[in-house]
């Protein structure tokens, strides 16, 4: 299993945007293909079907990933082919709000429960509230929700056998 804190801490660390949101999209794609290895009866037959992100969203949906985590993995997909492929991106606000519209209701509170949490045990002045966090931290912090959903998913898988 792939979910290691120390490399997606590092990851998500630095000023460098692009390599922030590339790096943070490999780490959740491994944790992706970690969730698919444990759905799958035969992972080794999918892997020689070099399939995209996107198309591993879907069969890991298909396979039992909960429908609501496609909505933000396919828009963190999105962000980082606009960091890869258009010189020049930035995590703008508005691009951090449409990742964040694309969770489902529970999973925003997830994320917003977190940031409560380290408000609360950091002095307040030290960490902005939501709204006026910068884009990075908001996206810093969708980013490590996604892994975690990922994770909990693999957790669940293995402790059932293949399939949730």
């Amino acid at each position: 299993m792939r979910f290691i804190d120390k490399e997606f801490q590092a990851a998500l660390e630095g000023d460098d945007q692009l390599g922030m949101v590339i790096r943070a999209h490999i780490h959740i794609e491994a944790g992706l293909n970690d969730v698919l290895d444990v759905l799958l009866v035969s992972p080794k037959h999918v892997e020689k079907m070099n399939l995209d992100f996107s198309q591993k969203v879907m069969l890991a949906t298909a396979l039992g990933l909960r429908p609501r985590y496609q909505s933000p993995l396919l828009a963190l997909g999105t962000l980082r082919n606009a960091f890869a492929h258009q010189p020049g991106t930035t995590l703008t606000k508005s691009r951090v709000d449409a990742l964040y519209k694309s969770f489902a209701s529970e999973d925003k509170e997830i994320i917003q429960i977190s940031h409560r949490k380290t408000r609360s045990q950091l002095d307040d002045t030290q960490v902005a509230e939501w709204n006026r966090l910068e884009p990075k931290d908001r996206f810093i912090l969708m980013a490590v929700t996604l892994r975690a959903l990922l994770q909990a998913t693999y957790n669940q898988a293995s402790v059932r056998g293949k399939g949730l």
